[in-house]
């Protein structure tokens, strides 16, 4: 199976019909992207801190961060998260909220000096912390009359590849889809396609994407820092998606065009009921995804001179297990709003899976400059990341003939990004400092419209000689398409993802 590129954004419907391998595919981008790391400092300048240390973002940033501290630090980061949607859908406008608070970082680093005067190792830091990578609440809504498709068409498609199983039998007793008269065991829809129909999709997402690190870092004589670190990652995934449609069933002549024997046009049988009668339907999509992995990380900074900085990391796949279960189901109901005493139902079982696989995400690549002024400093990364490289490996009753499939249907779906984050600081006064950053990510999607950025700013304040305080606020913009199935003529719903992320941070010097 090869997904089209416009379903690389979307959020699958049709949960009985669709494809788990499919889902697996949507769902290694999803756990495999990192956007919401760090510190309030660090957010505030772009997170372009490849070439930066000093601070608490440095125990999973960059390692070799650590080597600049001169003494202990602990910190901890509290935010608040704001997911505004806009769905535009066959000319209908509709918005969503959704807001969250939480730890963002928590961390501590513990200043080991040598005491070997000016040469030579100067320190040997240690540091922990915990961090939300990446926060999965939102909600996505987008509805409209499309007059051009239905999703029955979707079911129709599926049911044809696959004429023997449950879902072909639901959908023919459900009076949706009917058998044709004279190609085999094929089924055509038993909706008006081509007619105003209502539809909604409502995406509802909630979770979490964590890791705790273990880090080491050292300075060599000023000049040379390295670092590398220790994570233990861990995701919840939680996904509601429903979708729904109110249209119309085919007249006498439509369905027998396609078939001249059907029951359902037969005004003698009581199937009769089922002709030009208006319907809604629902399709109902569950999902709950948990994993837990390990990965690794190795950095260096190297200073030519005293105001530059010169950075580089490498960040190991993070080795994944995770467990996933679904549940979806189908609800029809028919009726004559000329004939109120006629209605009539009906739901299929639902269906469940429950399977455990392997995912490695991609190695993660960046180099990073840092220019030192007087009263400020500006910092720049450069992170490659091949999403196409991306694994999945089954565990258990899954087949492992998918393997080579996955493979390749990584490769169809994904490509490699370059993102880019700059950053800077400047002192106001002598405990007021400005910061302000901007990140551009690349589109891991293959001929699928996606384009993200975020932009920031943020203050940092001296309270005493010891402890300091850190705000942000971070704005991401995310513009894509997104359809709700898989036909020749599916529609297309363009979606502006807006989140905003208000940011503390307070630490303190021991």
């Amino acid at each position: 199976m090869r997904l089209k590129n416009i379903l690389f954004t979307s959020l699958f419907v049709s949960g009985i019909a669709f494809s788990a391998q499919a889902q697996f595919i949507g769902d290694a981008l999803t756990f495999s992207q990192e956007n919401n790391r760090g510190t309030a400092r660090f957010k505030a300048m772009g997170n372009a801190n490849s070439a930066l240390g000093g601070d608490l973002s440095s125990i999973s940033g960059n390692p070799a961060g650590l080597g600049f501290f001169g003494q202990s630090d602990i910190s901890v980061t509290l935010n608040y998260n704001n997911a505004n949607n806009k769905g535009s859908f066959f000319g209908t406008n509709t918005s969503r909220n959704k807001g969250r608070v939480g730890v963002d970082h928590a961390g501590v680093v513990f200043h080991f000096p040598t005491n070997q005067g000016y040469s030579g190792w100067q320190n040997f830091n240690v540091g922990i912390s915990y961090e939300n990578t990446n926060t999965f609440t939102n909600n996505v809504r987008y509805e409209g009359i499309n007059p051009n498709s239905s999703i029955v068409e979707d079911y129709a498609l599926t049911i044809n590849s696959n004429p023997n199983s449950n879902f072909t039998q639901d959908m023919y007793y459900s009076y949706l889809v009917e058998k044709h008269s004279n190609t085999g065991n094929t089924y055509f829809p038993v909706v008006k396609e081509n007619f105003a129909k209502e539809q909604i999709s409502d995406i509802l997402t909630k979770g979490y994407n964590s890791r705790t690190a273990v880090a080491f870092g050292a300075n060599y004589n000023n000049k040379l820092y390295i670092g590398a670190n220790l994570g233990f990652a861990s995701f919840r995934y939680d996904h509601s998606n429903q979708f729904s449609e109110f249209g119309m069933t085919k007249n006498r002549s439509e369905i027998l065009a396609n078939n001249p024997n059907s029951t359902i046009a037969d005004p003698t049988h009581q199937d009769y009921d089922y002709v030009e009668a208006n319907y809604d339907l629902l399709d109902d999509y569950y999902q709950l995804t948990e994993g837990s992995g390990i990965d690794f990380k190795i950095g260096a900074i190297f200073k030519p001179t005293v105001d530059w900085n010169i950075g580089a990391t490498i960040a190991s796949p993070t080795w994944y297990t995770i467990d996933d279960y679904t549940s979806s189901f189908n609800d029809v109901i028919y009726f004559d709003p000329n004939d109120p005493n006629w209605e009539s139902s009906f739901q299929t079982p639902e269906e469940q899976t429950e399977d455990r696989y392997r995912l490695i995400t991609p190695w993660k690549f960046s180099l990073g400059v840092s220019k030192f002024f007087s009263r400020g400093l500006l910092s720049a990364d450069v992170e490659y990341v091949d999403y196409s490289s991306t694994k999945l490996r089954t565990i258990g009753n899954l087949d492992t003939s998918l393997e080579a499939d996955w493979d390749a249907d990584m490769k169809d779906a994904y490509q490699g990004v370059v993102n880019v984050r700059v950053g800077g600081e400047v002192l106001l006064t002598n405990t007021i400092s400005g910061r302000a950053g901007f990140n551009y990510y690349g589109n891991p999607y293959k001929g699928a419209d996606n384009t993200q950025y975020s932009g920031s700013l943020g203050l940092g304040a001296k309270l005493s000689n010891t402890l300091y305080l850190d705000l942000a606020v971070v704005h991401l913009v995310n513009d894509y398409k997104v359809s709700p199935y898989a036909t020749a003529n599916a529609p297309i719903a363009d979606i502006k993802h807006q989140r905003t992320n208000a940011v503390l941070t307070l630490g303190a010097k021991f």
